[in-house]
C-alpha cells in the first residue's frame, strides 16, 4: 500500500467518471485544492486579527478531536484508492473525503496553534461533550480489525466495507460536530461545525444511494445508516 495517492502529471487524466454528471479530473481536484486553500487563508486572516483567545473548552476539544477523527477517514480513502477494480464513482467519493478532510484538519490545526493550543487531544477524547473515553474509542472510529479487513478486501467486498465504515465514521463525526454547532462559543468554529454536519450528512445519504444503485449489501455487523438517529442532528432539524 502506498502512503499517498500519486497525482498524474497529465491534469486531464480522469480520476472518476459519473455517468450521470460531470467528469472529475485531476485538474478539477487541483482547482478544488486551490479554492479550499483560499478559504482557509480567509478564515486564518479573520482569526489572526484577534488578540484574545476566543475559544472555549468545547471549541478546543472539538477541533482537537475532529482533527484526529479525520485522520482515519483519510486513511480509509487512501486504502480504497490504492485498490484495483474499484468503481470510478466510489473512487470519486474517496478523493472528495481525502481532500476535504485534510483541508479541515489544516484549519483546525491553524486555529489551535494561533492561540497556543495543542492539536493533540491526548489519550482521552470527547470530554468536552460528556464523559471522556480512550482516543481509540471515539465515536465512529473503526477498530484495528475493521481497518485490517478493509486493507485486505478486494472488489465489491471492499466497496461494501468502505461504504459501511465511512458511513459509521461520518455519523460519529457529524454527531460531534452537531454538539459544537449548538454549544460552542466561537462563531467561526460553530459555523465550521455546522457546515461539517451538513456535508457529512449529505455524504452518508450519497453513499447509501450509491450502495442501493449498485446492489451492494450491508456487511455483516453493520446496520442501515438511514435508520440511525444521528442522521437527523438537532443543529439541522432545529428540534
Amino acid at each position: 500500500m502506498s502512503d499517498a495517492v500519486p497525482v498524474p502529471t497529465d491534469t486531464d487524466a480522469v480520476v472518476a467518471v459519473d455517468a450521470g454528471g460531470p467528469t472529475l479530473t485531476w485538474g478539477r481536484v487541483v482547482a478544488l485544492l486551490v479554492a479550499v486553500a483560499f478559504l482557509g487563508g480567509a478564515i486564518g486572516w479573520a482569526i489572526g486579527q484577534r488578540r484574545v483567545d476566543p475559544f472555549s473548552a468545547t471549541d478546543v476539544g472539538f477541533m482537537q478531536d475532529m482533527g484526529l477523527h479525520h485522520e482515519q477517514a483519510i486513511q480509509m480513502s487512501i486504502l480504497l484508492l490504492d485498490k484495483e477494480g474499484i468503481d470510478d464513482d466510489l473512487r470519486s467519493f474517496a478523493i472528495e473525503y481525502l481532500v476535504g478532510q485534510r483541508y479541515e484538519q489544516g484549519i483546525f490545526n491553524g486555529l489551535l496553534d494561533r492561540f497556543g493550543h495543542s492539536s493533540d487531544p491526548g489519550d482521552t477524547v470527547m470530554g468536552w461533550m460528556g464523559p471522556p473515553v480512550p482516543a481509540d474509542q471515539m465515536e465512529g472510529l473503526a477498530t484495528d480489525a475493521q481497518m485490517a479487513d478493509l486493507r485486505a478486501a478486494t472488489g465489491t467486498e471492499a466497496e461494501s466495507l468502505f461504504i459501511a465504515l465511512m458511513s459509521e465514521h461520518h455519523l460519529g463525526g457529524l454527531h460531534m460536530a452537531d454538539e459544537e454547532a449548538r454549544k460552542g462559543h466561537d462563531k467561526t468554529v460553530r459555523n465550521l461545525a455546522l457546515a461539517m454536519v451538513k456535508t457529512q450528512r449529505g455524504e452518508v445519504i450519497d453513499l447509501d444511494r450509491y450502495r442501493r444503485n449498485h446492489d451492494l449489501p450491508i456487511p455483516k455487523g453493520f446496520t442501515d445508516p438511514m435508520d440511525d438517529q444521528r442522521l437527523n442532528p438537532l443543529s439541522v432539524t432545529g428540534d
